[in-house]
């Protein structure tokens, strides 16, 4: 059973994916927020995500980005958006999980990732970025369904599109929210992720992309998430700031 405190929406609950010049390892099987905490490493400001001579990566050759387009080409359009998500997984999680994860420095930037970003208004130049929106809004739309448009993962609560539910279905959106530890206001970040399953003891298993897993921590993964609040941190801006991520919501996907 889901805990009734963590099913409380509308409170702010923190989350957020982001990348960087370190990969840490976080097997898949780990529970973030109780025995793994949502580490990930920090993005440049907003304002430079567009300029590929600082932050950006080689770009791919011909044979990764025709390699690329065959992996987006041949991926099923599914009953539903958690079916196109979880066939990523299902295809390349053993065989080849380079190919649904992001490349760091100085590797090129992963064009599979970067093509996630043709669902939302960004148009990201590498894959130096928080992509776990752009995955579900691709998701949503090759499912012949209405998405966001937007790389915020908050854009999913905001957008007033998805209805919240309280009997999350598989399939069923999940938000995470950060929020300052001091002020309780939210700092803007968090997670989004396809709901699976429940676990119990106040735990979900997701499908999701910008987690980590196995040793990548920017790859399309299963994980497992504490449906209470916990502490983490998140850089916004230059700071490092101590924040809370806990649950917000469950949304359906009409």
């Amino acid at each position: 059973m889901l805990s009734r405190r963590a099913l409380t929406f509308g409170i702010p609950l923190f989350g957020a994916t982001v990348i960087g010049q370190k990969v840490y390892a976080q097997p898949s099987g780990q529970t973030i927020g109780v025995e793994a905490e949502f580490d990930q490493l920090p993005l440049p400001p907003l304002s430079t995500l567009d300029d590929p001579e600082v932050y950006g990566y080689r770009k791919p050759n011909a044979e990764q980005m025709a390699k690329a387009k065959k992996i987006l080409d041949s991926t099923p359009k599914g009953a539903t958006p958690f079916a196109i998500a979880k066939s990523f997984i299902d295809r390349y999680s053993q065989s080849d999980p380079e190919a649904i994860s992001q490349w760091p420095a100085p590797a090129a930037w992963n064009p599979v990732v970067k093509e996630f970003f043709s669902a939302t208004s960004l148009r990201a130049q590498n894959d130096m970025i928080n992509w776990c929106a752009a995955f579900a809004n691709w998701c949503i739309e090759r499912n012949n369904k209405k998405g966001t448009d937007s790389a915020s993962s908050q854009s999913f609560v905001n957008s007033g599109k998805f209805l919240k539910t309280n009997t999350p279905a598989q399939g069923d959106l999940v938000v995470f929210t950060c929020y300052d530890k001091q002020s309780g206001k939210t700092l803007g970040l968090g997670h989004v992720a396809f709901f699976e399953s429940s676990l119990g003891n106040d735990q979900i298993m997701v499908v999701g992309g910008n987690q980590s897993a196995d040793g990548h921590s920017s790859i399309i993964s299963e994980r497992r998430f504490s449906t209470k609040p916990f502490d983490s941190h998140r850089h916004v801006g230059e700071e490092y700031v101590p924040c809370t991520f806990a649950l917000n919501s469950f949304l359906k996907v009409a």
